[in-house]
């Protein structure tokens, strides 16, 4: 793979933005469909600017850490199992939350983010099972907002964006004035590689390098590609499925299509065929009831971090090779959604480059 063909796929799959850095030098910076280069929404990748901003609150010293309490804030939360959620557990999707993991189902209607986190049900324990949840990263907006005083976006200008030049940009809010936290951040693909840039340099006096280290390192025994808010990098990851596994999820009482899908992935896959498979014989792991072990998974060595979000965004930091790479569709991108626009294998591509 060279930068060449870097570029060339993503105009193939109607990238909005591609930006590449190493060593601190920007070696592409391409807006390939002729989007002006202009700010673009992050969906999910907006999670890992979140991480940088706790990050933030933490060094200044606003925050205690990661394991503060969210009771600590919100006072009606000190009764109960509720009482055990940590700013850790949100941040690693262990917090047990009630959760729909399809956001304009529950989360988009809903006028205020925070106060439906709030009120949602434990489902778990904290800290006793992963499960991806929307809901309650969106909390963690109202955390800092009770930390810092400031709402988050209005602290992120100040105390991240500010500091590092970066101007153009936007964060949604609900209609209650809140930022979300599990997406909304609208940003050019340069500006969000320079952010990636401060977990390669230790925070660069921004952020103290021990929250960088614990946040882009596995942060919960719940699962190895957790971190606080980032997922650990590993390219060489392979995924087993094995008639064991298909009984869980048969015990588990998930659907008749989802066991069966399941039940044509047995076997050992790499990352990518797997992700590929799962597409094709239509299982979804968003289904699986939270807590069940439906593969085997072995990670390989830990190469970087990471995030991604709806439509084919993607964020990779190669530690290794001092590199950050960004790719990102907006949704009025004229091919966007289309099977070819995902690039499902951009962080095998930029791997690849690497190496």
């Amino acid at each position: 793979m060279t930068l060449d063909v870097l570029i060339e796929q993503a105009r193939r799959t109607h990238s909005s933005a591609l930006c590449v850095m190493q060593g601190g030098e920007v070696l592409i910076d391409e807006a390939p469909n002729h989007t002006g280069g202009r700010p673009i929404e992050t969906m999910s990748v907006t999670k890992a600017v979140l991480s940088l901003l706790v990050g933030r609150a933490v060094t200044l010293g606003v925050l205690p850490g990661a394991d503060v309490a969210v009771a600590e804030y919100y006072p009606e939360w000190r009764q109960g199992r509720k009482a055990d959620v940590t700013l850790q557990h949100l941040m690693t999707h262990t917090s047990g939350l009630q959760n729909v993991p399809a956001a304009p189902e529950e989360i988009y209607p809903s006028p205020d983010f925070v106060q439906l986190a709030l009120c949602a049900e434990l489902r778990h324990a904290p800290g006793t099972a992963f499960s991806y949840n929307n809901k309650a990263v969106n909390l963690i907006c109202g955390l800092l907002d009770r930390a810092t005083g400031q709402r988050a976006d209005d602290f992120a200008r100040a105390e991240l964006f500010a500091p590092l030049g970066i101007h153009e940009w936007q964060w949604d809010r609900d209609r209650a004035g809140t930022p979300h936290g599990m997406s909304g951040l609208q940003l050019r693909a340069r500006d969000l590689a320079r952010l990636a840039q401060l977990t390669l340099r230790g925070g660069e006096g921004l952020i103290t390098p021990s929250w960088i280290h614990a946040s882009t390192c596995p942060a919960t025994p719940a699962t190895p590609r957790m971190g606080l808010l980032w997922w650990t990098w590993h390219p060489q990851t392979t995924y087993t499925v094995t008639d064991a596994h298909v009984q869980h999820l048969r015990e588990a009482q998930a659907s008749p299509t989802q066991i069966g899908a399941l039940t044509t992935l047995r076997g050992t896959h790499t990352r990518q065929d797997f992700h590929t498979l799962m597409g094709t014989v239509g299982f979804d792991p968003t289904q699986v009831p939270a807590g069940t072990r439906w593969l085997q998974e072995d990670p390989g060595p830990r190469r970087g971090w990471c995030h991604d979000g709806w439509l084919g965004q993607y964020l990779v930091v190669d530690a290794e090779a001092d590199l950050v790479a960004v790719r990102l569709i907006a949704a009025d991108q004229p091919g966007v959604g289309s099977a070819g626009s995902s690039w499902p294998e951009f962080m095998d591509d930029v791997f690849s480059l690497a190496r």
